[in-house]
């Protein structure tokens, strides 16, 4: 039998003792992990050369719907291939009981006018790409009824009418203001500047079709008329001559108060006496609305990294486009149960040379883990600080940067799979962006683990 001898267990208690000390010194007391770990300390390492290995992949379809940005647009790009984004809206009526005129007056249809406000949610960010080369955008009446209580994901696949309402080709103007001839109701027209926006006429028909239905219950409230006028799909049509790291992906602001289809009309009363009139029917928070994203990677750069997974190049991309997993393959059976983690760093450089002046690096990344089912969920880090957690663009270091300490103290416990972690760019189903990074493949800069640690055994 074994003797317990009083030094080793004495020897136990003060390496313990000074790695619970550590740990003090790292958290702060609301948790977060210290940003100034102290080095020089008899029982702390550091290193920089764990074996990582990167692959990209196709991303998954992202949640798109109750969204207040809406991307639609083409754009070539030269790493990543060929993308277009449509997005589906739903109308709704402006008051219940909808009335255009009274029973002694006559309607004409004036134009049916849809209006997308320019802008993001991200600053002033209203288009992502070179919008110097004109789109077309085709507008569809959606064929099938939506629910605000279904979720839209981005491959969400719509029945819409086989003829467009409209084809409407422009060059985009994201920041420049409109000027619009405005009816104010009582037979006057006023010149009305808003801000910068596309208006597309969707043809007298509709309106006439709607304006029929007064006095009918479709009109009663927007449950009953989103029943009849289901919504609205528009698409950017392709354009074949576009070439690499041309065109855009447009983003609006679909909950603005101008985003809305608009009905201008004329009534003339008994006494022949003409009124131009117009009723507004507004996209707002109660409507359905998502878009829906197509990706070819054909003949691209990022088409190449995913056949060949040793590439020196990995690729992330909004828009439920292209993701990167990072793996960490002989961690934990090199320190895994024998280290307390202090810091750990997930160093991400960026690529230079694999944009255009028109197209910048994602202002944001971030990582996430995989449960045993491949769904992604948060990491530990990423919920208790998220501006400790990182992630922004570092544009003097060129890199992102991420600290995902908890996560890996986690992992070398065995508390997490060996999935690895997933790098996309955060906000997906609303951001046209996307970032090259440099790999483990790398032959200069390359991706890398900064790990601060205490040996326990």
């Amino acid at each position: 039998m074994k003797k317990n001898n009083p030094f080793n267990r004495m020897r136990k208690v003060l390496i313990l003792s000074a790695s619970f000390l550590f740990m003090l010194q790292a958290c702060k007391k609301d948790g977060v992990l210290f940003p100034d770990f102290e080095e020089k300390t008899t029982f702390s390492f550091f290193s920089d050369t764990t074996t990582l290995v990167t692959s990209t992949r196709i991303g998954d379809r992202v949640l798109a719907d109750k969204i207040s940005t809406g991307l639609i647009g083409e754009y070539r790009d030269s790493s990543f291939g060929y993308t277009t984004s449509s997005i589906h809206i739903q109308p709704v009526i402006s008051s219940n009981a909808l009335e255009f005129s009274d029973s002694s007056e006559t309607v004409k249809v004036d134009s049916v006018i849809l209006s997308l406000e320019y802008g993001g949610n991200s600053g002033d960010t209203s288009y992502y790409g070179d919008t110097s080369i004109a789109q077309t955008f085709e507008v569809f009446r959606i064929d099938q009824e939506l629910f605000d209580t279904t979720n839209y994901y981005s491959d969400a696949n719509i029945a819409v009418k086989s003829t467009p309402l409209a084809s409407y080709s422009f060059n985009p103007t994201p920041t420049k203001e409109v000027v619009i001839y405005q009816p104010n109701n009582v037979g006057i027209v006023d010149t009305v500047t808003v801000s910068s926006q596309i208006r597309i006429n969707l043809g007298n028909t509709l309106g006439d079709e709607i304006i029929a239905k007064q006095g009918s219950e479709e009109l009663d409230n927007s449950a009953n008329f989103v029943k009849f006028f289901k919504g609205l799909k528009i698409k950017p049509v392709s354009n074949p001559n576009i070439s690499d790291n041309e065109a855009a992906i447009l983003y609006f602001r679909l909950t603005a108060t101008n985003t809305k289809m608009t009905i201008y009309y004329t009534v003339t009363d008994s006494a022949n006496t003409t009124t131009q009139k117009a009723v507004d029917f507004p996209v707002n928070t109660n409507s359905v609305r998502f878009n829906t994203f197509e990706h070819d990677y054909t003949g691209s750069a990022a088409e190449t990294a995913l056949q060949t997974q040793n590439s020196n190049l990995a690729y992330v991309q909004a828009m439920a486009g292209l993701e990167t997993t990072i793996k960490f393959p002989d961690l934990k059976e090199r320190l895994g149960g024998k280290i307390i983690v202090n810091k750990a760093e997930l160093i991400i450089p960026a690529a230079n040379g694999s944009y255009s002046n028109n197209v910048g690096k994602a202002d944001k990344l971030i990582v996430a883990s995989r449960n045993d089912v491949d769904t992604l969920q948060f990491i530990p880090d990423a919920l208790l600080n998220a501006e400790f957690f990182g992630g922004e663009f570092d544009e003097n270091n060129n890199e992102y940067k991420f600290n995902i300490s908890r996560y890996l103290q986690s992992y070398l416990n065995g508390n997490e799979n060996d999935n690895g972690l997933t790098l996309l760019v955060s906000g997906s189903a609303v951001k046209a962006e996307r970032a090259v990074i440099f790999t483990e493949n790398s032959s200069g800069n390359k991706i890398r683990l900064n790990l601060y640690y205490t040996n326990i055994q």
